[in-house]
């Protein structure tokens, strides 16, 4: 095979035989694979590898340890002006226009007039709008592609719906948080440069903080929003993290909060293992490095 990608996760590694070997990830549009270079290593790579960049590769997949990888025999960077950035941003394989009604309807149904009128008013900011339906979720760790925010959210909601029925919950209020607590993505990172990355704001911020204080800037134009619901809102998003070393400046006070953090971390995990097993045959593992930091077995059809 010879084709051009985006290599990330670029390391020198060195194998059981002490022998140095190139280690890195090449993603475009319709997602990633795991790759690796023994031989003659290019210069580039050698010291200070550059993460991302842009490369033409040559090699041939195979399968290592039921894991699809790619033995690269060739490796050439290429200069971001040769190519079209947006060849290389994994996207959604799903509807985003779909994804986008199905959460529009939600807001429509939403039955607290106050939430109700918030969740239009943000939908109407098309700016606000058509940012959060191309947002990706997370740099890396999941849902890591155009349209990946929009993916999470819905998928959130459908799991808050279910536990609605469940448990003496806010409907209303558990579903807006299951849609919006990671509002604050679409501040936090960018993806207008061939690449997921950081904002400044997004550094020293996080999403958490930035999230709240979007709702926040919403909540402040609609004089009749009630001061207590603000309150349980606001403790929604910023404690939707879960725990303070996960960038939660509070932990779940609430049941909404706490249902919100749950579902937010079973659909984020959950896609983990997916996204990470996407390239295991059956019966095979996964490598360690991966978000759950741990080898993930796909078992074999019975």
């Amino acid at each position: 095979m010879r084709a051009s990608f985006l290599a990330t996760d670029t390391t020198v590694r060195k194998d059981s035989r002490g022998v140095p070997y190139l280690s890195l990830k090449l993603v475009d549009r319709t997602g990633s694979v795991d790759a690796r270079m023994w031989g003659k290593l290019p210069e580039e790579f050698l010291n200070d590898p550059p993460d991302p960049v842009y490369v033409d590769v040559e090699g041939h997949t195979h399968e290592y340890r039921g894991t699809l990888q790619v033995k690269l025999e060739q490796l050439r960077i290429l200069r971001p002006e040769d190519v079209s950035e947006e060849d290389y941003l994994p996207e959604t394989e799903m509807d985003r226009h779909l994804l986008a009604a199905e959460l529009e309807r939600a807001g429509q149904d939403l039955e607290n007039e106050h939430l109700r009128a918030l969740f239009e008013k943000m939908v109407l900011d098309e700016d606000f709008w058509k940012a959060f339906c191309a947002a990706p979720a997370a740099k890396s760790m999941h849902h890591a592609r155009i349209g990946g925010l929009l993916e999470h959210s819905v998928s959130c909601l459908k799991i808050a719906r279910e536990l609605a029925e469940l448990y003496p919950v806010d409907r209303d209020l558990l579903v807006f948080g299951a849609i919006f607590h990671d509002v604050g993505k679409v501040r936090e990172l960018s993806w207008d440069r061939g690449t997921f990355a950081y904002t400044t704001e997004g550094r020293l911020l996080g999403h958490v903080v930035l999230g709240e204080r979007l709702v926040a800037s919403y909540v402040a134009t609609l004089p009749e929003f009630p001061e207590g619901l603000r309150l349980r809102l606001s403790h929604v998003l910023l404690s939707h993290q879960g725990e303070t070393e996960y960038g939660s400046p509070e932990r779940p006070k609430t049941l909404e909060a706490l249902l919100v953090h749950l579902v937010d971390n079973l659909d984020a995990r959950a896609a983990m293992y997916v996204e990470t097993t996407m390239n295991v045959s059956p019966g095979g593992w996964s490598h360690h490095e991966n978000p759950l930091e741990r080898a993930l077995y796909v078992p074999e059809e019975s």
